[in-house]
């Protein structure tokens, strides 16, 4: 798990007081969030087995949010109160960083570019039918202000 974190981390940027995240896909392009998953797995767990036989056979996103790069950057900053300007980089740069797993989570992204991977059919159960208290669930700009509380951009 730490190979990835290094992949996906911002990195500060010596002497300008500024961060950067470099990513193998575009500033716009959205991804689903899954938010704090020390807590959020859990709350769905719950809540397929107290749906019993409705949500047998169904696919569930543990996920209430889907948003671009670059607005993750921007609550990011908005947070931590540090600038950070989110830089495309490319998958042969990122390979040549983290080796075969920066090449996998750039295929990953280009994909997602491409399409919507996590796209809802009829095959998957909604938060809603789960009975999901959206005020229970961490997402993104939770999870942000729960590391930065425990000092992990300080």
């Amino acid at each position: 798990m730490k190979g990835l974190i290094v992949v996906v981390d911002t990195i500060s940027q010596p002497g300008t007081g500024q961060y950067i995240q470099t990513m193998p896909t575009k500033p716009n392009a959205k991804i689903l969030l899954s938010g704090d998953m020390s807590v959020n797995p859990g709350i769905w767990v719950r809540q397929v087995l107290a749906t019993g036989d409705a949500a047998y056979g169904k696919y569930a996103n543990v996920a209430l949010e889907k948003w671009t790069f670059q607005e993750m950057v921007d609550v990011w900053s908005e947070i931590t109160g540090n600038k950070c300007v989110f830089t495309e980089v490319s998958m042969e740069a990122v390979t040549k960083l983290h080796g075969a797993l920066g090449n996998e989570l750039a295929l990953q992204f280009k994909y997602g570019e491409a399409c919507d991977p996590w796209e809802v059919t009829e095959d998957h159960i909604s938060p809603e039918e789960l009975g999901i208290d959206v005020n229970e669930v961490v997402g993104f700009r939770g999870t942000i202000e729960g590391l930065t509380k425990m000092g992990i951009w300080s």
